[in-house]
């Protein structure tokens, strides 16, 4: 059966992904072929762009992977939206997502020993206490037992694990949450003017960097 275009709308709005990944529309992708092409055709929540491949299947997405001289991460940036202008592709270019080989090879060499089994099983019982005093805190300061879960919880525990990896002071935590927000969703207002924080309680060199 093939699919209407309402069905491949379905792939890049993001408020069909609130409610869930619509898996069934993929599957449907994979059973016919490879790779298709989406038009990607305004809709409330998504402006609309030039359109884009989608590949659905394993050994064509490996392939993919594999071969960056023909699919470029650098070219035209990750992201779900091409930059607007060439300064803004500059700026998305500055990350390792955005990098190809050898440069992209040389980031991860850096980072790959931080993300082993073993250094993750030396981290365990940090972040079994880091949960213990995110869960601790929350009943602390909403009494009323009603918080945010994105930042209150979810955002916390992977912050505060990779400030454990990094050698980040945990009172710097949320710089390096603003800071993210900022580079990928400098296409969203309400991201890209996150500012949890607070440089009265962060480090010395934290305070400088702000």
């Amino acid at each position: 059966m093939s699919l209407s275009a309402i069905d491949l709308q379905q792939i890049y709005d993001p408020q069909v992904y609130q409610t869930g990944v619509p898996f069934d529309i993929l599957q449907q992708l994979r059973q016919q072929q490879a790779v298709h092409w989406i038009d990607e055709v305004a809709t409330d929540s998504w402006p609309g762009g030039e359109g884009f491949w989608f590949v659905t299947r394993h050994a064509e997405v490996s392939q993919v992977l594999k071969t960056p001289k023909i699919f470029s991460s650098w070219l035209g940036g990750t992201q779900l939206r091409n930059p607007p202008s060439e300064q803004d592709l500059a700026y998305v270019r500055q990350m390792m997502l955005n990098k190809d080989p050898p440069e992209h090879t040389r980031l991860r060499r850096l980072l790959v020993d931080s993300f082993t089994p073993r250094a993750i099983r030396r981290l365990e019982e940090a972040i079994k206490l880091h949960a213990r005093h995110i869960i601790e805190r929350v009943i602390r300061d909403f009494p009323d037992g009603k918080c945010d879960f994105a930042t209150d919880i979810a955002a916390d525990m992977p912050l505060l694990s990779l400030a454990d990896i990094l050698g980040m002071p945990s009172q710097d935590r949320y710089l390096m949450f603003d800071w993210a927000n900022r580079v990928i969703g400098y296409q969203d207002p309400e991201y890209a003017v996150s500012s949890k924080f607070d440089d009265r309680r962060g480090s010395d060199i934290a305070r400088q960097a702000v």
